[in-house]
């Protein structure tokens, strides 16, 4: 038996530099006058020679945001970068015919041409804001907007609308071929099994010789496609890009998630991971649920997702808040800097059996983010409102999380059900405890791939993990004082930001220790306190 959930609102089926101590005006002068250090740059697991970048030159802002995320990894090759250049693409929607020929065939084109890259040698795909993020359904265009109508598609075995992230995943195969409105008549309707889903490894350990390869898969209970085939004609996650996107409400907030995920250190000792669940005493939490049997046999269920998401980030030393009553917790209760973020967000309150959220779509802007952030909620249509359009039942959304201080998320373009949601368990230990990128721990948390996901935020992404409380305040060299040797790094810190320090000082965080201010940056607007705190009272 098939257990489908639909989620709406109802459910329904360098080095150091001493210096000198002076009073309060030569102190200023001196932090004020900056130093110039050369900075330095971590590696990520992906590397840069393994990203292609598309974007689409006919999109206002879409060269300018190209550029941007080109110049925070100068490592990506010049040919590894696609224009697309046609306006038929500054659209949200796209018709299954048109991401073919004006998506799909373009890119496969450009790496099958003389040069590199290869198709082998690419392991993430970025698309550049402002891109279609939709494919419409080939007999019920919109229907994935429609709840209801959504369950009885899938329960035919003919949903193929999808998002244009998830079909480029699976580039080379010709999932549309044979489509003609039958029950699972072609790989496009529903879904396919991820291989990817609930492993730990790096995307690295798999073998992509065999990527162009045409798979096999077999239909089972006429709702989705397992992997058959065996050899190179097996799905493995070496046949598998991992499609990510930057993306935002403006090109301003894209921006910012590239700045946020450079360099990115995460402190442990400074901040939280709230999961919000809904009241399981009601037997009716979403996040636990299959597609088939609910156990080890089905391949779209890993358990108790919250609960399992808790206890294996409270192992590792994380601070996780974990809630499972029927109140919503909101911004005001919550002021601690999250660094991931899970909830039921519009569905919280299911019906009245619990808490709806304040602000209703607007929940999340009031939240504090430190960079690195994460985002992953259980509501329908959170990635829905990009290239303009809008949201759905009130739910909150992936692009106002990117404008609240976000860096990452999992979003759904159309109606998911509850057994393909990504699980924050893979999702927040891949990238908080096991050292994955951002695109890798992003594609182990979904179950499905061919389906409604969109993945925001650099696929290069990836955390040093540090745990350091700061104290006392303004001490930037760890000696446990605060004088006149911190004024230096103080000094380059506003010059130059975080790189020279980290090189130096690889398990302080100068956040906790510089940011006077609580805007997560170590600025001008510190040097008051930093002056204060230098000087005995």
């Amino acid at each position: 038996m098939v257990t489908s959930f639909i989620l709406t609102d109802r459910k329904v089926n360098s080095r150091q530099r001493p210096a000198r101590v002076f009073g309060r005006a030569a102190i200023a002068a001196f932090v004020l006058g900056g130093l110039w250090l050369t900075p330095s740059r971590l590696l990520a697991a992906i590397s840069e020679s393994q990203v292609l970048v598309v974007y689409n030159s006919a999109a206002t802002d879409a060269t300018t945001l190209k550029d941007a995320y080109l110049a925070a990894h100068p490592g990506i090759p010049a040919a590894n970068v696609v224009n697309l250049n046609n306006a038929a693409l500054n659209v949200a929607d796209l018709t299954s015919a048109n991401f073919v020929t004006l998506v799909r065939d373009q890119i496969r084109s450009y790496l099958l041409a003389a040069g590199p890259p290869a198709p082998a040698d690419i392991v993430a795909i970025v698309l550049i804001r402002p891109f279609p993020h939709r494919i419409r359904d080939t007999d019920n265009a919109l229907v994935g907007d429609n709840p209801g109508i959504a369950d009885d598609e899938l329960l035919a075995g003919d949903s193929n609308n999808a998002s244009v992230d998830a079909e480029l995943v699976l580039l080379w195969q010709d999932l549309i071929t044979g489509e003609a409105g039958g029950t699972m008549d072609s790989k496009s309707d529903n879904m396919i099994d991820n291989p990817y889903h609930q492993l730990s490894s790096q995307i690295g350990a798999f073998s992509r010789v065999n990527i162009q390869t045409a798979k096999t898969f077999l239909s089972t209970a006429a709702v989705y496609w397992r992997l058959g085939g065996t050899g190179a004609t097996l799905l493995t996650p070496g046949d598998m890009y991992l499609v990510c996107r930057i993306d935002g409400n403006s090109l301003a907030d894209a921006v910012a998630t590239i700045d946020r995920a450079e360099d990115l250190y995460v402190n442990q000792a400074t901040t939280r991971i709230l999961l919000d669940e809904f009241n399981v005493a009601t037997n009716q939490d979403l996040d636990d649920d299959g597609l088939l049997s609910n156990d080890a046999t089905d391949r779209f269920w890993a358990g108790d997702d919250y609960e399992e998401t808790t206890t294996a980030l409270q192992a590792a030393g994380w601070d996780v808040r974990y809630d499972g009553t029927a109140e919503f917790i909101d911004s005001t209760q919550e002021t601690n800097f999250l660094i991931g973020y899970a909830s039921y967000g519009g569905n919280h309150s299911l019906s009245g059996l619990g808490e709806s959220p304040p602000g209703g779509a607007a929940y999340i802007d009031n939240y504090n983010f430190a960079p690195g952030a994460m985002f992953n909620t259980v509501e329908s249509y959170n990635g829905r409102a990009l290239n303009g359009l809008t949201t759905f039942f009130n739910q909150e959304q992936v692009a106002d999380f990117v404008s609240a201080g976000g860096t990452f998320a999992i979003g759904m373009v159309w109606e998911p059900f509850t057994f393909t949601l990504p699980d924050n368990e893979f999702m927040m230990t891949g990238m908080l405890v096991n050292g994955l990128t951002w695109g890798e721990a992003a594609y182990t948390s979904i179950p499905a791939l061919s389906w409604h996901h969109v993945v925001l935020g650099d696929p290069l992404g990836k955390t040093t993990i540090l745990n350091d409380p700061g104290l006392p305040k303004g001490d930037l060299n760890g000696d446990t004082r605060v004088d006149g040797l911190d004024i230096a790094w103080y000094t380059d810190l506003v010059v130059h930001g975080p790189a020279n320090y980290h090189a130096t000082f690889p398990t302080l965080d100068p956040i906790a220790r510089g940011d006077f201010t609580g805007d997560q940056i170590v600025d001008l607007a510190d040097a008051p306190q930093f002056i204060n705190a230098l000087l005995p009272p």
